[in-house]
């Protein structure tokens, strides 16, 4: 797919495995034209080289204040359905809002946490510490890390909610209950999620 970029003119188009992504600037109606005619001419590549676009899959975002615009256009499939449009677009496991946030992979990320918590308290008997560490670092904290340097929360809620994972996790570690958190934190020599606080200054 690496010459599909060449029919595209006036948008950004990324690709990646089997992914395609169109992006235009929109502040008139003419830009939706543009943009339209750039998406066809993304299915005459796809049909010139005997592929094929799942149109089941089509997603559009739009993002910005001009809510006139956004309700009195709309963006159509080789079949000429209209694309629906979408709150929030995944993209290579990122889930963002179409007010430019991550609240919602956030959330999400906090409940895949937790659910792998849930599994781990399930499966593994043992609670002495090398052991819980280590499955923390190997199946939790992943989660929670995965590409945060681009969603990492700023807000208090949102951070608040990814400790809270850690939180309940260290209380399950032989010896934590007698300790308040930031004690078992100390003695387990793991970081506070606020430590993205540091990260984002």
């Amino acid at each position: 797919m690496a010459d599909i970029e060449k029919t595209v003119t006036g948008s950004f188009q990324s690709s990646f495995a089997d992914d395609t992504t169109l992006s235009h600037r929109i502040s008139k109606s003419e830009d939706v034209v543009q943009l339209q005619a750039n998406i066809q001419r993304v299915f005459h590549w796809a049909d010139t080289n005997n592929m094929q676009f799942n149109e089941d899959k089509f997603e559009i975002m739009r993002l910005g204040p001009n809510t006139e615009l956004i309700h009195s256009t709309e963006l159509l499939t080789k079949t000429q359905q209209p694309i629906p449009p979408s709150n929030a677009v995944k993209c290579l496991c990122i889930l963002m809002d179409n007010d430019a946030t991550f609240q919602q992979h956030i959330k999400d990320t906090a409940t895949r946490a937790r659910r792998m918590v849930g599994w781990v308290l399930r499966t593994f008997h043992s609670r002495e510490q090398e052991v819980m560490l280590t499955l923390w670092k190997t199946l939790i904290q992943p989660i929670l890390d995965h590409c945060s340097q681009l969603w990492s929360p700023h807000k208090q809620g949102d951070m608040q909610e990814l400790e809270s994972v850690q939180r309940s996790f260290t209380r399950s570690i032989n010896g934590m209950r007698e300790l308040n958190y930031w004690q078992s934190l100390q003695k387990l020599g793991l970081y506070s999620q606020r430590r993205r606080e540091r990260d984002i200054e």
